[in-house]
């Protein structure tokens, strides 16, 4: 075999002559550090992400970078794109990095021009809690219950929303773990809130059960943690419990083209739904209870109507018949104590999810078409500074979160009028 030895040599010198310009010229496109909130101390072996818009890659990882002794860590030229930045280590909570604190400003965009320094984190300790579930005779409940950890936060008009932090399964001993929670108060529900992540086992349900051993979240026991504490061995007893499946035939709109589907929702309950060959849906694991069925039809991607009816669940599979109606048109016009400026937008949101908004035209006037029938309550889309809106009357009435406007089949409202006020301090309609 013949060897040309002087070529051979240029080759091996240029290639890492060739690696070490790259490694010197290329500049990181991402570069921070990640250190304790308590102490300022650095995180070694911290791990840092590039979510891009929670598309992972093939083999369903995402762009990582880990922290030296110093807390340090940097990213390479990636793929230009936007990018949600996030990161965590062993006992310490996930954050994500927002330029100005709202969720809006987690997404960064990288690319050749935009590199992004200083991108630091001070991560908290996590707060641990962990757990058994038994059955009424102390038995263990086995592998695979639903246990989910949950935060109540206070909405618009006082209201209180349930927000699902985070769902495990029981292992085979029944017991369970969250960790990675931040400091504040939990409360812990076993197959929900309203079903959620709920699923039979081989015999069957279990009933929905709060920590407290209570079927209702309003009296569950409260867990108030601090930043690195740890509740540990709590117990929650369950219970089995027949579930049934409702059986939904919607009909309607009448007067317009068949619908090519039907959403069928129980209000309140998270379930999943399936269409059946004889057309009906079927919502199965449903306790007893009485219950809302909402039910929303559709022509391709337009929808044509939604109706909703009342029903109970006793001891038996239920079939429900829903009639959907058509849709209707909201009118008005816009009145002030003073001039109403420029780029006004009204809107109308239904309590079953339904919205929309209307520009005013140049007389104030909005308008409101293709209406869902539903409880509509309305709300500026556009505030101009020092505007609010006082009120809302349809036909007369006042429309307010406890008076909403009832729109029914093909209904058409057109004598609506609310009125702005410069008042900050006034009431506004929200």
């Amino acid at each position: 075999m013949h060897f040309n030895l002087p070529r051979m040599c240029v080759l091996l010198l240029l290639v890492p002559a060739c690696a070490s310009g790259n490694a010197q010229t290329g500049e990181p496109w991402v570069v921070g550090r990640v250190i304790r909130s308590d102490n300022g101390m650095p995180i070694e072996g911290a791990t840092v992400e590039l979510d891009q818009a929670w598309i992972a890659t093939s083999n369903g990882q995402y762009p990582t970078a880990i922290t030296d002794r110093n807390g340090n860590y940097h990213f390479p030229e990636m793929n230009a794109a936007a990018y949600r930045i996030r990161a965590s280590a062993e006992g310490f909570v996930w954050q994500t990095y927002s330029r100005d604190g709202t969720a809006e400003g987690q997404l960064q965009q990288l690319g050749e021009t935009t590199h992004l320094r200083g991108i630091d984190f001070r991560l908290k300790r996590e707060a641990v809690i962990r757990g058994i579930l038994t059955g009424t005779q102390g038995e263990s409940v086995g592998a695979g219950v639903s246990v989910t950890v949950v935060r109540m936060e206070e909405k618009e008009q006082g209201k209180v929303r349930r927000r699902v932090v985070n769902t495990v399964k029981t292992d085979a001993s029944g017991r369970f773990v969250f960790a990675k929670l931040e400091s504040g108060t939990y409360f812990v529900c076993v197959n929900g809130p309203n079903g959620f992540n709920a699923f039979p086992d081989a015999r069957e349900w279990y009933r929905e059960t709060w920590y407290g051993n209570d079927g209702s979240a309003k009296d569950g026991k409260a867990l108030a943690l601090k930043e690195g504490e740890e509740q540990n061995d709590i117990r929650i007893k369950v219970e089995r419990e027949q579930r049934y499946s409702v059986v939904i035939w919607p009909s309607g709109p009448e007067d317009q083209p068949k619908p090519d589907r039907y959403e069928v929702h129980i209000e309140g309950r998270s379930h999943t739904s399936t269409q059946e060959p004889d057309s009906s849906y079927v919502i199965p694991g449903i306790p007893p209870g009485r219950y809302r069925l909402l039910s929303v039809a559709w022509l391709g991607s337009e929808y044509q109507g939604a109706g909703d009816t009342t029903f109970e669940v006793t001891n038996a599979d239920v079939t429900v018949h829903v009639r959907v109606g058509g849709l209707g048109e909201i009118q008005g016009i816009v009145k002030s104590d003073a001039k109403i400026p420029a780029g006004v937008m009204v809107g109308i949101k239904s309590h079953e999810g339904a919205a929309q908004g209307s520009n005013l035209d140049a007389t104030g006037h909005f308008a409101f078409g293709r209406v869902l029938p539903g409880n509509y309550e309305f709300k500026l889309l556009k505030n101009p500074a020092g505007f609010v809106l006082r009120s809302v009357r349809c036909d007369g009435p006042e429309v307010t979160p406890d008076t909403p406007l009832r729109i029914g089949d093909r209904e058409k409202v057109k004598d609506c009028e609310a009125v702005l006020g410069t008042d900050a301090s006034a009431p506004a309609n929200k």
